[in-house]
């Protein structure tokens, strides 16, 4: 049994963290090793390993069928998950880049909004694994101050990207798509939002007609064509017209909502199908930011797996005209491990005691620290 190493001090000025993240896009495993310091007010992060490992393909499929199964078979895919997530840190990490604490998201199986959110991946593998403290059920805290539990990435935004010159979105495209609204430094709100579908629609639709694998930098999406009826149709979604705070998961904009629209997409070759997915999300994401940015310029910052689709950017950049999209990477933040990082971030601010949370963000009734501690 390896020891916990409980030595560090919340006092250190830079705190070595080790994120994890697997989101709703259920590719892979998200990992963020970064050097940090951390105040109430602003985060500074040297990132030394980041990288994506994916999910083995009898896992990735216990995951996705986890979403409409028992609960026998999540107890067990919960304690394999967790299992799976430590072998995979201690064969990936570095001895020399070994942590002092862990922040680990976990597979999100189901959220709704303001009652309950279940993530899985047993943390005790990790710590016993590594011998280092893991901090991890990030979301339960706001949701017992009245909070939706979802986004968190928005204050992580605050700390890394909100500047004193330039008006800036922050858009993370997984599974689901959210948004960060960061105003100039100047006392105004941050806003941060689900908008609505992200690469979820797409995926599935991919694998309904091939029955694996993605569709590649949207090259298909990119040979279709866009039917614009269905998206005007679709983005009058309750959802996608419900001000904020809103938070929205798999079982919103998944297999099940394709089933329901079925009957208007099955007439469609593949390449019209994606292309017009794709335009459904970037309009959903772009109606979900008019009211804050009209009159505004300056930049979209987008990361996660949407980032390399091709089509959705080129869908975004025809309706955020006034805005540069440009890539998380270009400010230090990989576009694939933004949320890992973020994770690593939150572990440092449990350990700090700086809140994690929003509130005008979540709806949460006040800030609060989030996570939990397996030692």
């Amino acid at each position: 049994m390896n020891k916990i190493n409980c030595s560090f001090q919340v006092e250190k000025p830079i705190i070595r963290s080790l994120g994890l993240m697997t989101g709703t896009s259920m590719d892979g495993l998200d990992i963020c090793v970064a050097d940090i310091e951390l105040s109430p007010e602003s985060a500074a992060f040297d990132i030394k390993y980041s990288n994506t490992v994916a999910f083995p393909p009898e896992l990735k499929e216990r995951i996705q069928s986890a979403l409409n199964c028992n609960t026998g078979l999540i107890s067990d895919l919960h304690y394999d998950l967790g299992r799976w997530m430590a072998d995979t840190v201690s064969a990936e990490i570095p001895k020399e880049l070994i942590p002092d604490i862990i922040g680990c998201h976990g597979q999100t199986i189901f959220h709704n909004h303001n009652v309950s959110t279940f993530q899985i991946g047993e943390p005790s593998f990790l710590a016993e694994s590594l011998g280092v403290p893991v901090i991890s059920d990030f979301r339960a805290r706001d949701i017992s101050v009245g909070g939706c539990g979802a986004p968190l990435i928005p204050i992580i935004d605050k700390w890394l990207l909100q500047d004193k010159n330039e008006f800036r979105i922050s858009l993370n495209v997984g599974g689901i798509a959210n948004v960060t609204i960061l105003p100039i430094l100047d006392g105004e709100n941050i806003i941060g939002f689900d908008t609505g579908p992200g690469m979820a629609l797409m995926d599935e639709a991919y694998i309904n007609a091939f029955s694996q694998g993605i569709d590649t930098n949207g090259k298909k999406a990119q040979a279709g064509q866009v039917h614009d009826d269905l998206v005007y149709q679709w983005v009058e979604d309750s959802f996608i017209q419900k001000s904020p705070p809103k938070s929205a998961g798999r079982h919103d904009y998944g297999l099940d909502w394709l089933k329901v629209h079925n009957h208007e997409l099955e007439t469609l070759v593949i390449e019209d199908q994606l292309a017009t997915l794709c335009a459904f999300t970037a309009e959903s994401i772009y109606k979900g930011c008019v009211p804050y940015i009209d009159g505004k310029n300056g930049s979209l910052i987008i990361g996660g797996g949407g980032s390399h689709h091709e089509r959705l950017i080129h869908e975004l950049e025809k309706r955020f005209t006034t805005f540069q999209i440009r890539k998380s990477d270009e400010f230090g933040i990989p576009v694939d491990g933004k949320e890992a990082l973020g994770f690593a971030i939150l572990a440092v601010a449990y350990v700090k005691g700086i809140p994690g949370n929003l509130p005008q963000v979540t709806g949460a009734r006040k800030a609060t620290i989030l996570g939990k501690l397996t030692i």
